[in-house]
């Protein structure tokens, strides 16, 4: 495998720590837009979010904005919406694409460099997914927790 022989492994396990953590904060995004929508249902939130767990992240930001917006009192803006979409697509490139974009480059500095570019983008991915994360994480606690 090409990832073995390479001389940056130091970039290589930055960009797979950074890769892990941006997956992580996808995973709570997707789990705080279930429990948000769970308790917003008037369902019962357990059965509710049993049900949810068979859906994608796009039917559930789907369904969570329909709900959302029924009262119009919406928790999160129409751009909130769009980033979670965008998060969404971006999350299907971090699981799906991301190293397949470097691993099979034959020469070593273009690698690097490919590399790198990743590494400066998980940043700025991160940055957004960790406000976002934090505002749903804080919508949870204060406005559905007794």
């Amino acid at each position: 495998m090409y990832i073995l022989n390479y001389g940056m492994d130091n970039e290589l396990n930055r960009f797979r720590q950074m890769h892990s953590e941006i997956i992580e904060n996808y995973q709570c995004i997707e789990y705080d837009m279930k429990r948000i929508y769970s308790a917003m249902s008037s369902d019962d939130y357990y059965e509710c979010m049993d049900y949810l767990d068979g859906n994608n992240w796009g039917v559930i930001l789907n369904k969570l904005k329909k709900l959302d917006y029924s009262d119009n009192k919406p928790y999160f803006t129409e751009d909130e919406y769009k980033l979670l979409d965008e998060i969404r697509e971006r999350r299907n490139y971090w699981c799906h694409q991301c190293y397949l974009d470097f691993v099979y480059i034959q020469n070593e500095y273009d690698r690097q460099n490919r590399l790198s570019k990743l590494i400066r983008q998980l940043e700025n991915e991160k940055n957004r997914a960790i406000k976002l994360q934090k505002k749903m994480e804080g919508i949870f606690i204060n406005d559905f927790c007794d």
